[in-house]
């Protein structure tokens, strides 16, 4: 898998905050203005929060209204429909920086793509009785950046297959060239001979190869015929009654990175106005095909993330060419249209590949422009003989689907067996803290292992687009509001379908435990500790001589082993905590999973790095204590030895006690949109923890990227580092100093460490590692549960 958790954005402060002494005529003139700021701030905040409150209310209230409004009687197979207001549809006023965070919908951009074709229609007066086909061809021919009109063998094929309807082919013409992609594309019209004027029209079309045939042969001939002249290492079949989203090109063939055996990719459709058309199809025993949600709200969690499917609707799907042609494009069986897209899915599923459903890869699609909609008549009536074409020759591999409409929301996802359920407190944001990092690597994890994988939010239902859709791009199935609304909620109405749960963190845990054993008994139930939170807080009250927090320490380090008790078993990242757990709670089952890492490697060489580095998330405040303590008490050391040398201070929000570090020699960056534009710069990573608890992901990320560590006993516990082979520890500021310096000035040393700590990522910490031990995990908790001997691990 290619996928990358570097979800980083580039920002943040890059120097400290002025005190603003100068601009006032005393000191306590700046302290009294400063005084009034803050009570401003928090008076924003407090109203902020009133203001989330109450929307949160109303979300409960809605949710509650509209379940008693529908029949559950059928939600053990399928889930009742809830209507939600969809503000940016409903009103055409709206823009997306109208709406408020409750109001944004993961499918906001397809009603904004809905309306730029109306724009760009009404412009030219497309619909009309005199379209200004000229005016719109200039128009598109003005666009200077965008797909189409490739200078070398482009990656992607967009073959559009057209008969009439000039006006929808310029209107879908005109999305592709303001599509902004990674990849190139060249876009292939070809025309079935259309009566209207495209033959005239569209050879003035720069961007696109116009390519006519010599006569009507039908939509499945064109087709094959833009497949017989593409050049793209993937072809792309695409109605001309369509207009792209944004991300649709990237989403669609980025899916084949994701899953190296999809033989087939295809789109999510809507309707001009939002309203979902499709989110993959689902045929029957019969033969007889659904488009699964059809007329349905689309940003419903159930549309809304990737999944294997029976068939893609021809009007978006992608494949690689050399399937496409090994395949030889649609069959003429189903000449001259319909059911030819379900059985190229069933014909590529035949050949052992996989065809996915891609819902952040959307289009709008005006449907039945061409042919209409009516099935007894025109071209479309073949759709009715074809399906009985289709069951002919599919009768043996469809009987083990269901009978027409019977359990649509388990037959849109029949291959599923197993489900693996997480749940933290918010949806994981790995650009901003390295647990979540953690998280998203132990969903894809469970999928390696064959579970379809769910996300639930203990606490923050807010659907948050950059997290959620992450997660939703690679097949989790997450819960939000306004469709989900609190954990006993969800876990009514789905806790039956679930073989595995894990949690993470004891305060979520205590909540979730007694709703997971009661509505999802069937389930075994994984404590994953993140870290040992009464360590941490132990370790500060040392640090510190606070009473208060050692008396916290006890009564968390009480309520951390009620836990650890009570669940079927104990996943740590650290073997320092795996040895405490075996220690104060013995018998109970505690799998160490060390932290997993995608490698990544350098080609940045010594000679050309300087400075140092850390990075960390600063609603942690170990990460706080640490930097101020390093800039403080061992800067100052090592500036003695090497004055030129800065520190960069790399993470996301960033307090003011940190910002107020920045200086000439301390930069303090905020996030970084690529971890490679911190790493490679740099030559040295500090880790200069003095509390905290669990493994460290920064360390490990650090060493992916092979840059080389100096760092606390703290920062190295529990993650088989060994001082002097791949790290260097130091506990004392003189030590600490030393030891960077040593680093910082040696070459052989740095190349060595460097190395080693790469092949230790690359090695030890993989994704097929972490799901090699979360299997054995879930092996040992359906054994406690069954009151069974603990399996003995296989060796790696």
């Amino acid at each position: 898998m290619t996928h990358s958790t570097r979800f980083l954005d580039a920002g943040g402060p890059r120097a400290g905050l002025g005190n603003g002494v100068g601009k006032y005529s005393s000191r306590a003139d700046a302290d009294q203005v400063a005084a009034i700021a803050l009570v401003d701030r928090l008076l924003e905040v407090e109203t902020r929060v009133q203001q989330l409150a109450v929307a949160n209310f109303k979300l409960r209230r809605e949710a509650k209204a509209a379940g008693a409004n529908v029949s559950t009687a059928g939600a053990f197979f399928d889930v009742p429909k809830t209507i939600f207001e969809w503000k940016l549809a409903e009103n055409e006023a709206l823009s997306a920086d109208d709406l408020g965070l409750y109001d944004v919908r993961c499918d906001d951009d397809a009603v904004m793509a809905g309306r730029a074709g109306q724009v760009f229609m009404d412009e030219f007066g497309l619909l009309g009785e005199a379209p200004d086909y000229h005016g719109a061809i200039r128009a598109i021919n003005a666009i200077k950046t965008g797909l189409g009109a490739v200078d070398r063998l482009p990656d992607v094929s967009i073959v559009i297959p057209i008969y009439g309807q000039l006006s929808y082919t310029l209107n879908c013409i005109h999305s592709l060239r303001l599509h902004k992609s990674r990849f190139t594309a060249e876009i292939i019209i070809v025309d079935d001979a259309s009566p209207d004027e495209s033959a005239e029209y569209l050879p003035n079309v720069t961007c696109i190869r116009y390519h006519r045939q010599k006569k009507n042969g039908g939509f499945i001939e064109s087709c094959n015929a833009g497949g017989r002249i593409s050049n793209g290492r993937f072809i792309i079949m695409l109605n001309n009654d369509t207009r792209v989203v944004s991300g649709w090109l990237d989403e669609m063939i980025g899916s084949f990175e994701l899953w190296p055996n999809a033989g087939l990719v295809g789109s999510k459709l809507h309707y001009s106005d939002g309203t979902l058309q499709e989110a993959g199809g689902i045929i029957w025993r019969d033969g007889s095909a659904w488009n699964y949600g059809r007329n349905d709200d689309p940003n419903r969690p159930q549309y809304s993330y990737a999944r294997q499917v029976d068939y893609i609707s021809g009007c978006s799907i992608a494949l690689p060419a050399a399937l496409w042609r090994e395949l030889d494009g649609f069959d003429t069986h189903y000449h001259p249209a319909y059911c030819e897209d379900a059985d190229l899915a069933l014909r590529v599923k035949a050949a052992g590949r996989e065809v996915w459903m891609q819902p952040l890869s959307r289009i709008v699609h005006y449907e039945g422009k061409t042919s209409g909609t009516d099935t007894a008549s025109g071209a479309k009536a073949y759709q009715v003989i074809n399906t009985k074409k289709m069951f002919v020759r599919w009768r043996e591999a469809l009987a083990v689907h269901r009978r027409n409409a019977e359990a649509p929301f388990l037959e849109r996802e029949r291959g599923v067996r197993k489900r693996f359920l997480v749940v933290d407190v918010t949806a994981p944001t790995p650009d901003q803290d390295a647990g979540s990092v953690q998280t998203f690597m132990a969903l894809q994890s469970c999928q390696g292992l064959g579970y379809k994988a769910h996300f639930v939010p203990e606490d923050n239902w807010l659907f948050q687009p950059k997290y959620i859709s992450a997660l939703q791009r690679l097949g989790v199935d997450c819960a939000y509001a306004p469709y989900e609304l609190g954990f006993e909620s969800y876990m009514r109405r789905y806790g039956w379908q679930f073989d595995v749960i894990m949690v993470y963190r004891a305060g979520v845990m205590e909540k979730v435990l007694p709703v997971a054993r009661s509505l999802a008994p069937q389930s075994v139930l994984l404590f994953h500790v993140a870290d040992l939170h009464y360590l941490r807080l132990e370790r500060t009250a040392a640090l510190t001589g606070d009473e208060d927090v050692l008396a916290a320490a006890a009564l968390m380090k009480e309520r951390e082993f009620a836990l650890v008790a009570a669940v079927d078993c104990t996943i740590t990242h650290s073997s320092a905590e795996q040895e405490i757990l075996a220690q104060e709670a013995p018998g109970c089952p505690v799998v160490l999973w060390p932290l997993m890492a995608e490698y990544y490697g350098t080609s940045a060489p010594f000679q050309e790095r300087r400075d140092l580095c850390f990075l960390g998330g600063y609603r942690h405040t170990p990460n706080i204590d640490a930097v101020i303590y390093f800039v403080r008490e061992v800067l100052p050391l090592i500036k003695a030895e090497i004055p030129d040398i800065r520190f960069v201070i790399a993470g996301a929000h960033a307090p003011d006690e940190v910002r107020a570090l920045a200086s000439d020699d301390v930069i303090v960056a905020g996030m970084i949109g690529d971890l490679r534009d911190l790493f490679d710069p740099c030559r040295v990573f500090v880790c200069p923890l003095r509390v905290g608890a669990g493994a460290k992901g920064k360390v490990v990320s650090a060493l992916s990227y092979g840059i080389p560590v100096v760092s606390t006993s703290v920062g190295v516990e529990g993650a088989g580092l060994t001082d002097g082979e791949t790290v260097l520890v130091a506990d004392t500021p003189a030590d600490f100093a030393a030891a960077t310096v040593r680093l910082y000035r040696d070459q052989h040393l740095w190349g060595r460490l460097s190395q080693a700590g790469q092949n230790l990522v690359r090695d030890t910490l993989s994704h097929g590692r972490g799901g090699e031990i979360l299997s054995h995990a879930i092996e040992i908790a359906f054994a406690s549960k069954l009151g069974l001997p603990a399996p003995v691990a296989q060796a790696a």
